[in-house]
């Protein structure tokens, strides 16, 4: 007996059921085709297995099955990554990541999208030796994917200092292991100054501090009052400071003088993150009981929850530099 087309599609369009059976390994069918009829199809386990992963990738791109996983196996997953920091190693670190992982770090405006970007923010992490424990969480685990987000707290091993920061990881299982997809953190925003606008007096106490750096005699305290990409243009050197070291060399012998300042002049002016202090300063130096008036300029970014030095003019008063007899008559005008 032949089918006619119509018959044969509407036979076709009508799927009854489709079920895998775990038990008994097999892949039961069932279809009418104008008369009630079943087929069982059986398979090993292995076969199935086979297919489903098949289907999963075309759906996905990738060949691996969902590995379930717990809360506290999700919770787990920092503690792997908290050792990994415990290393030292910047690439044990990045190898906690996903292979298309995103890291919103932070103390860095960039997101990290990649092996070697994620490495480069823990190569400089990682000098302050952070060790981390968390606070307070929220777990979800989903369909192949796990999420943990919350409240952490770093101790830095270099410093003993403590910071806290919020937290989101987002897992995914990759090559047979949860991996870290997605991982933002964030400063606490209530504890953030750049948002709290700040008074004239609290801008000239930034140079107290500063001054206060030089009464160590310490250069590289003196040095860490500067913003990381900081500029100082120096009073008795033509030579521009542009970074840690060559700033701290200033230093270095400048305090051989055992300099004190005082500001006579001031003129503060400030925006959203910024603020700058202009005016003239006189320094007393112990060592020789020598008075030196200069003009200066601080200007100060909030930096890491802190107010550093972005950059730093200081010159010599130019009226004492250059002799008035060398002057021409229009100078005095």
């Amino acid at each position: 007996m032949k089918l006619s087309a119509i018959a044969l599609l509407a036979a076709v369009a009508s799927v009854d059921a489709f079920a895998f059976n775990g038990a008994n390994n097999q892949i039961s069918t069932a279809r009418t085709f104008g008369a009630p009829s079943t087929f069982t199809v059986s398979r090993n386990a292995e076969e199935s297995s086979t297919a489903l992963n098949g289907w999963r990738q075309k759906i996905f791109g990738k060949s691996e099955a969902k590995s379930d996983i717990s809360e506290s196996e999700v919770r787990a997953l920092f503690s792997l990554w908290n050792s990994a920091l415990a290393t030292g190693d910047s690439r044990i670190v990045a190898k906690r990541y996903a292979d298309q992982a995103v890291l919103l770090p932070t103390v860095s405006d960039t997101p990290r999208t990649d092996f070697a970007s994620i490495k480069d923010y823990f190569d400089a992490f990682l000098l302050k030796e952070p060790q981390g424990t968390i606070l307070e969480g929220d777990i979800r685990i989903g369909d192949g994917w796990a999420q943990d987000a919350g409240i952490y707290e770093f101790t830095m091993g270099a410093t003993g200092d403590k910071v806290k920061a919020r937290y989101t990881y987002v897992y995914v299982y990759e090559n047979n292991q949860w991996k870290i997809a997605h991982h933002h953190s964030s400063v606490m925003p209530e504890g953030i100054d750049i948002a709290k606008s700040i008074t004239e007096d609290e801008v000239r106490g930034l140079f107290q501090l500063w001054n206060s750096a030089l009464d160590t005699l310490d250069s590289d305290a003196v040095a860490k009052r500067y913003a990381k990409e900081g500029v100082l243009l120096p009073t008795v050197s033509d030579v521009p400071r542009t970074d840690y070291d060559s700033i701290k060399a200033y230093f270095v012998d400048f305090l051989k003088k055992k300099p004190q300042g005082v500001i006579l002049e001031s003129y503060v002016t400030s925006g959203p993150g910024w603020c700058m202090d202009d005016g003239i300063y006189e320094f007393t130096m112990g060592a020789t009981g020598d008075k030196v008036k200069a003009r200066y300029s601080f200007v100060y970014t909030n930096e890491d929850g802190e107010w550093k030095i972005a950059h730093h003019h200081s010159s010599q008063m130019p009226e004492e530099v250059v002799a008035k007899a060398s002057l021409p008559e229009s100078a005095f005008a």
